[in-house]
């Protein structure tokens, strides 16, 4: 089983060779494997986009992804891919991507949703920007779990700051968290980035209260599907009809 992960952003780190550009990127692979637990012989592998913005942080920055995770997407297809995550909490062109293939496209947002749903009966996201908590709440609403949503919550940092100062964020998480939990009545906390990745472990514990990092759960949930020889219903998501496109 070969699983892609699909960057919604561009990275194009100054001063950096190719040849470490391929060695984190073989860390990254491995890191993510790790966390996300993944059954033995399923193969994980990454492409990025060529065209878009730096990081996700609104509704204008998705719609400059679009296109290219689209293109990428169909991409993985032809290469015999059975299965695409899209790396971005957002979800950026997940619904149209399910349009033009037939192999699974996975979103961390809807998979991270349903898995608390799973665990819970009212659940919090916390996620970066407070100009990001409208698209959360929309995709809440789109997937059918905005009953469920306790709130979603910002730690008012950037996405490309996120790990440039993990102790800050670290520390803000457990901050927003803990409201969720006393003043909105969570249950469970979902991490809303996948820049995020790797620090649901030490919130859960500190908690004591599960924490979901999306990007394993999109990862584990596109695994699961490809095992089930499952993939998302034509019926919901057609085919475009063919006309001339002008790109």
């Amino acid at each position: 089983m070969r699983i892609r992960i699909i960057s919604a952003i561009v990275s194009r780190p100054e001063g950096v060779s190719i040849e470490e550009l391929e060695r984190r990127r073989k860390d990254y692979i491995e890191r993510i494997k790790k966390i996300s637990n993944l059954c033995p012989g399923t193969e994980l592998d990454t492409a990025a986009i060529e065209k878009g913005p730096a990081s996700i942080e609104s509704r204008y920055d998705e719609i400059l992804a679009i296109p290219e995770i689209v293109r990428r997407v169909m991409e993985a297809e032809r290469e015999g891919v059975d299965a695409c995550v899209i790396n971005c909490f957002g979800d950026p062109g997940v619904r149209a991507c399910r349009e033009v293939v037939g192999i699974p496209v996975v979103g961390p947002c809807e998979a991270s949703l349903l898995l608390a749903a799973s665990l819970c009966n009212r659940f919090s996201v916390i996620t970066v920007l407070r100009n990001v908590i409208g698209m959360i709440e929309e995709n809440a609403r789109i997937y059918g779990l905005s009953e469920k949503l306790a709130s979603v919550r910002a730690v008012e940092i950037p996405v490309l700051e996120l790990h440039r100062m993990e102790e800050k964020t670290e520390r803000a998480l457990l901050e927003e968290g803990r409201k969720a939990l006393e003043e909105d009545g969570a249950e469970v906390l979902i991490l809303g980035c996948t820049g995020m990745t790797g620090m649901a472990e030490r919130l859960s514990k500190e908690l004591k209260v599960p924490v979901v990092d999306p990007l394993p759960s999109a990862i584990k949930f596109a695994e699961i599907l490809v095992s089930l020889r499952l993939t998302h219903s034509k019926l919901a998501f057609p085919q475009p009809p063919e006309k001339k496109r002008y790109l």
